[in-house]
This record gives C-alpha cells, sequence and structure tokens, in this order.
C-alpha cells in the first residue's frame, strides 16, 4: 500500500515538471524556426539576434526553477499538513480500536473535510459506546 503523503507530492511534483519541460521544448523548437525562417529572409545579423534569443529562454528556465522551489515548498507544506491530520484521525483510530479508550480526543488543525471525517468517526464512536455499555449491562 502507498504512503499518501508521498504520493500525492511525488505526483503533482511529476506533473508540474512534466508539462513545462514539454512545453518549454516545443515552445522553444517552435519559436527557434520561426526565428530562424525570419532571420533567413532579412539581413539582419542572425548571430546576435540567435544568441540574443537563447538568452531569454535561459532567463526563462531560471524563473522556471525558482517557481519550481517555490511549488515544492507550499507542496511539502501542504503535504505535512495533510499528513498531520491523517496522524491524528489514525491515532484516534488505534485508541478506539486497539485500547477501547472511548474518551479519546481527536485534534484536526487544518483541513475541513477530515475535520468532518473526524465527526462522523466520534459519532460511530459514541454509538459504538453505547451499544457496549448495553451489552454489558445484560
Amino acid at each position: 500500500m502507498k504512503n499518501i503523503k508521498q504520493d500525492t507530492f511525488v505526483k503533482i511534483l511529476t506533473i508540474f515538471v512534466g508539462v513545462f519541460v514539454v512545453l518549454y521544448i516545443v515552445s522553444y523548437a517552435l519559436f527557434k524556426h520561426l526565428l530562424v525562417e525570419t532571420l533567413s529572409q532579412t539581413s539582419l545579423d542572425s548571430d546576435l539576434i540567435v544568441s540574443q534569443y537563447n538568452g531569454v529562454w535561459i532567463e526563462i528556465f531560471i524563473v522556471f526553477i525558482f517557481v519550481f522551489i517555490g511549488f515544492a515548498y507550499l507542496l511539502k507544506k501542504i503535504s505535512s499538513k495533510l499528513q498531520e491530520d491523517i496522524e491524528a484521525l489514525d491515532t484516534y483510530a488505534k485508541a478506539i480500536s486497539e485500547d477501547k479508550n472511548y474518551d479519546a480526543v481527536i485534534k484536526v488543525k487544518h483541513y475541513l473535510e477530515i475535520l468532518e471525517i473526524s465527526v462522523v468517526f466520534k459519532n460511530i464512536t459514541k454509538r459504538l459506546h453505547q451499544k457496549e455499555k448495553k451489552s454489558s449491562k445484560k
């Protein structure tokens, strides 16, 4: 079974990098073809223009690296928050199932969806505790 934290982080990062690389290569090739075709029809200094063109693409690549680093940082923060909330659910479930601690507390800090799951978990726990009380009274 896969770890949701690592799986999500790696997939999103891979998609981001893959899409950029494909777009970068395709646009670079198309624009270079257009530039060479245009320069062949004019009397401009083609070496100077091609070197400036390549310089612009290097600058675009450097900007991508900074965007990539920022994106990776934000994705890592989101992933760690998600992992923290999932760990809270896991701890609560273990306290209920293994230790029969029906008074365990669950603390979800970051995501509303996981908070909603924890409320459902609490309701199930209450019903389970009530059933156990009834069965022990008999």
